[in-house]
């Protein structure tokens, strides 16, 4: 055998460390749901695991070397010999160096986990006591929602395949569902109330309880506030272009019209929603698009209403500022943008540092 073909067997047989890596994630995701109601502390552990491995695994994509906290060196990375980034420096190089971090709401949930998980490994908690239990079945049924916003939204086209079977996974957290009934079943004569009120109560998307208030934020925009787990999704009602039916656009990359199956992107929702068409005469006089400080959204805020909606994650404000450097709109805070710069430039200080 020539020392070529011992070179391609060699590279052939070499593991694959991200295949490794969200094998190990889905394992550790399966035994927080397993161990939920015996033992909720190791339940809320693996759970953390999970959303870290799920992290590294993003960066892994991009390089190994993100992957590992300080000074990178492969053969250590091969044998396992290193040590890897935290949750926080996972998602500082997400945001920095991959350009794909998970949005304030997104890292916010998630870090609810790693803060329990501190507590719970450091510090006493009665996880007898049915408040603890009913609080980490929806902080663990939070993160999981916020999961699945990024290896099957945001992340997709990373992990599309290793085809995760998330509907699958999403049926592991029946038993925290289940757990709630008891908060549906204290929440029986104030949910009657809202009815007797006149409010519309649907089945929450996440718990499955039909405590979910829904109201009119704006025109086609709607929310609903679930009572039991407190989930608050966003969803734009609209008509369908191809055959006038209503199809509901809830934020995802793409949106269908459950009647004629007419998929919509973003930029299809943008130019239904948008109340400021482009003309010859205003285009270089728009604000809109803009970039969405929020989802990270290039040129997905557009004109909704006399105010501002990004299409990408339903984010509605009321204003428009240019980044004091490059010039771009946003819809967040650009004070200060000129020095630090704003989503898609490091303002005066990266040019300064070059």
């Amino acid at each position: 055998m020539s020392s070529g073909n011992k070179k391609t067997r060699a590279k052939a047989k070499r593991p694959d460390p991200m295949r490794d890596l969200v094998a190990n994630a889905v394992d550790f995701l399966t035994l927080a749901t397993e161990e939920f109601k015996e033992r909720p502390k190791h339940s809320i552990i693996a759970f953390h695991s999970a959303v870290e491995l799920f992290l590294k695994a993003r960066l892994l994509e991009e390089h190994w070397s993100l992957v590992v906290s300080k000074t990178p060196d492969l053969a250590s990375f091969e044998s396992g010999d290193f040590v890897s980034v935290t949750f926080e420096e996972a998602c500082q190089r997400l945001a920095k160096i991959v350009g794909s971090p998970p949005t304030d709401r997104v890292r916010q949930t998630l870090d609810v986990i790693r803060k329990h998980r501190n507590k719970m490994v450091h510090f006493f908690q009665d996880i007898d006591d049915p408040v603890v239990r009913e609080q980490i079945a929806m902080e663990e049924l939070n993160a999981w929602h916020a999961l699945v916003g990024l290896i099957g939204g945001q992340w997709r086209d990373v992990f599309e395949r290793f085809d995760l079977d998330i509907e699958a996974l999403d049926g592991r957290f029946a038993e925290h569902r289940l757990y709630l009934q008891t908060r549906f079943t204290s929440l029986a004569e104030k949910l009657s109330s809202l009815k007797g009120e006149g409010k519309v109560l649907a089945a929450c998307g996440r718990c499955g309880f039909e405590a979910a208030e829904t109201a009119v934020v704006l025109h086609e925009l709607h929310c609903a506030k679930c009572h039991v787990c407190h989930f608050v999704p966003h969803w734009l009602a609209l008509e369908c272009t191809h055959c006038s039916a209503e199809f509901r656009a809830d934020g995802d990359e793409t949106s269908t019209c459950e009647v004629c199956d007419t998929v919509f992107d973003a930029s299809d929702i943008a130019e239904i929603v948008d109340d400021d068409p482009v003309t010859t005469d205003n285009y270089y006089d728009r604000v809109t698009p803009a970039n969405c400080t929020r989802c990270d959204g290039h040129q997905t805020v557009v004109s909704f209403h006399d105010h501002y909606l990004c299409t990408g994650c339903l984010e509605l404000t009321d204003h428009i500022s240019a980044c004091g450097w490059c010039g771009e709109g946003s819809n967040g805070d650009m004070e200060g943008s000129e020095w630090k710069g704003c989503n898609y430039c490091d303002g005066r200080k990266g040019w300064d540092r070059d």
